[in-house]
């Protein structure tokens, strides 16, 4: 598969910190590392895992971390030709704090992000299988032209495209256009916004996902795991559903394989994680 994956870039720099987070306090953290984060760098990273053949679409800034993110997308063949470098913003970034229960505290600045555009053209010029979009990329000043130029571009190419709505659940958006595939997180699933998906999905963390699909809800529950680290687990959720829904069109298969994969993610430390062959085969 082909896939266009539209959204943020940004660099992690996660540590562990086991006492409480209290304001006026200096917060020295553990372990620190530095990694490529973001929603499109996970989400193509473990759609690279799964072997589809991935373009990026996003915007960092002309400076270290900016370079540091597209080597390491570079560096699995993840084709970056449409991630734009910007002068006036820094490539965007978060400080990621994980306490005693691998529940995640994060700050940061979404930088060169804010100044994502994507036109239809560029979309169209790539014919991909299918097309994902970020919802931050939705929050940028022309957001809204972004997620206009997806609905066309899919249209014309008669694809699947699916739309993450982390960020902007209670955003007012428009699927008229053409129905996409709908990912929210439990709780945050607004119905003004997911009345119009062809499916919609429903991450839950450790319950798993709930699927709404043809007026039906489902729901698929996750494998039993000791969690280490939470994060991209989503992205490796999405990137997983689509993957499998590409090849099979089985929105139930496509619950159980997208659980499976983001409760592997969660049982190792890092955004991008190594998995087995038997794990990531359909």
């Amino acid at each position: 598969m082909k896939i266009a994956v539209i959204g943020d870039l940004i660099i992690d720099i996660k540590g562990f910190y086991e006492e409480e987070i209290k304001a006026g306090k200096n917060i020295l953290l553990k372990n620190v590392k530095e990694s490529p984060g973001g929603v499109a760098s996970n989400t193509a990273y473990y759609l690279k895992m799964l072997k589809d053949q991935v373009f990026v679409f996003g915007s960092v800034g002309k400076d270290f971390w900016g370079d540091y993110i597209l080597g390491a997308l570079k560096n699995i063949s993840v084709n970056v030709d449409h991630v734009k470098r910007v002068n006036a913003m820094p490539t965007g970034f978060l400080i990621v704090v994980l306490d005693a229960d691998s529940e995640r505290t994060m700050i940061g600045s979404r930088g060169a992000n804010e100044k994502l555009e994507v036109s239809q053209d560029e979309l169209l010029s790539i014919h991909p299988d299918w097309i994902h979009l970020s919802g931050y990329s939705i929050l940028n000043r022309r957001g809204k032209k972004i997620l206009y130029n997806v609905e066309q571009a899919a249209k014309k190419l008669s694809i699947n495209y699916s739309v993450d709505l982390e960020g902007i659940e209670t955003g007012d958006l428009d699927f008229s256009i053409a129905q996409p595939i709908i990912f929210c997180n439990e709780g945050f699933c607004s119905d003004k916004n997911t009345k119009n998906s062809k499916i919609t999905v429903i991450k839950a963390g450790s319950k798993g996902c709930y699927r709404v699909y043809n007026g039906e809800v489902i729901q698929h529950s996750a494998p039993k795991v000791s969690v280490k680290d939470t994060t991209a687990a989503g992205d490796a959720f999405d990137a997983a559903f689509i993957h499998a829904y590409w090849k099979k069109e089985d929105v139930d298969f496509s619950c159980e394989f997208a659980n499976k994969i983001a409760a592997n993610k969660v049982t190792k430390k890092g955004n991008w994680v190594k998995m087995s062959l038997s794990a990531v085969s359909i």
